[in-house]
Parts: structure tokens; C-alpha cells; sequence
């Protein structure tokens, strides 16, 4: 799967060109990412640079509004907004751009491991070091960050982030824009809820409510977002 990935990638590049959305933390990991899989971006979207400036090495084009102008039949995105842990404006900008007809594309370090049988959706990102076993699902717009742990038939819900080092045991459901906190541990078959947020370092022995926030070992509720 991690090869037909980004074979797919490669072969949609010269296709149409590829712009990143966002010029902080995340996107510049994307960009090395990216650079390393052969797929160089066209420009950079960010409101907060002046368009004709270079950021990485890459000419800044605009803000958000220039896309309204460009044809999605000739560029496709990459969502280049992090979270920390609120992934709203991240989805957000997804669902404003995949409305006005734009592709994001989907990317997998080189160095991921990959089984066979895991499904990615559209836009997400699978981040250097980071492993997915057998039957993972991991749906449009999800990040899988840098060395975290996807075990065996875990379901990764649209717009949900897994943050660095993070470790889900097997069967664990993380549902619909749910953050998941650096080197946090959910064990087998937990279900963490939508727009819930597990907090760094946190044990996950019981499932996390819809929009609660949890922290600690074990993790305990410490209020709602």
C-alpha cells in the first residue's frame, strides 16, 4: 500500500501542480517529506506571508483567497496545518477547499511501514518512522505523525491527528477529528470520541467521551474542550 501510495503521487504530479497550504511546523516537515518522495511543490498558500516572498525555498503565491481564482483541474493540495491539540481550523480548511472542487494529496514517508491491507483516504499524511499494521484504516484528512504506532485493525476517523510517538494497541477507534497527545498510549479496543482530546503522555485504559479532554496515567477526564 505505501508504495502504490506514493506511485499514485508521482504519477498525479506532473498532472497538476502541487500547492501547500500553511507555512508553519507542519508544512515544513511535509515539505522535506515531499522533496524526499519526488514531489516538489509548486508554491505556498499562507495569509500571514506577503505573496512574492520565499519560504523554504519556495515562492509564496498568496492567501487562501488566490485558490478561488485557480482551476482545481490543474493543482491539487496538500493540507499543510498542523494541531495542537484543536484540529478545527485544519479541518476546516479541508472540507472550504474540497467544496470548491480541489483534491488533497495523500502522502507516506519513505521510511513508514506500511501493511499490505491498510487503507488511507484522501489528504491524509503518514509521517516519517510511523507504522500501520494489518487492517488499519485511516480516513481522509487524518495525520499519522512521526514514529507513532498504529497497531492492528485500528479506525483513524476523518480529521483526526495522532501526534508524535504516539501508541494505539490493536482495534482502537479514534473517531471524527479527535487529537491524540505526543507518546500517549491507548490500549486494545479503545474508542476515543469525536473532537475528544487525549493529552501527552496519557494511559487510555476506558474509553474517552465526545468532546472531553483527558490526561494522566491512568487517564482521567479533566474537563471538555
Amino acid at each position: 500500500m505505501k508504495n502504490k501510495l506514493n506511485d499514485g503521487a508521482k504519477r498525479s504530479g506532473p498532472e497538476r501542480r502541487i500547492l501547500l497550504l500553511g507555512a508553519g511546523g507542519h508544512a515544513s516537515v511535509l515539505h522535506v517529506m515531499m522533496l524526499a518522495l519526488g514531489l516538489p511543490p509548486h508554491g505556498v498558500i499562507d495569509r500571514k506571508l506577503n505573496a512574492g516572498d520565499l519560504w523554504e525555498g519556495l515562492p509564496v503565491l498568496g492567501d487562501d483567497d488566490l485558490l478561488s481564482t485557480l482551476s482545481s483541474e490543474e493543482y491539487v493540495l496538500v493540507n499543510g496545518l498542523g494541531a495542537s491539540p484543536n484540529c478545527a481550523p485544519r479541518n476546516a480548511l479541508y472540507t472550504r477547499f474540497r467544496r470548491e472542487g480541489f483534491s488533497f494529496l495523500p502522502l507516506a514517508h519513505p521510511s513508514a511501514v506500511l501493511a499490505h491491507n491498510v487503507a488511507l483516504g484522501a489528504g491524509c499524511q503518514i509521517m516519517a518512522g510511523s507504522v500501520l499494521q494489518s487492517g488499519v484504516e485511516v480516513r481522509e484528512n487524518s495525520v499519522i505523525n512521526t514514529r507513532a504506532s498504529i497497531d492492528h485493525h485500528c479506525r483513524i476517523g476523518p480529521g483526526a491527528f495522532i501526534s508524535p510517538g504516539a501508541v494505539l494497541c490493536g482495534g482502537v477507534t479514534v473517531e471524527e477529528g479527535a487529537f491524540i497527545g505526543a507518546g500517549a498510549i491507548l490500549l486494545p479496543g479503545m474508542r476515543v470520541g469525536e473532537q475528544a482530546v487525549v493529552g501527552a503522555g496519557a494511559v487510555v485504559l476506558r474509553d474517552v467521551l465526545r468532546d472531553s479532554k483527558v490526561v494522566g496515567n491512568p487517564a482521567r477526564i479533566c474537563g471538555g474542550r
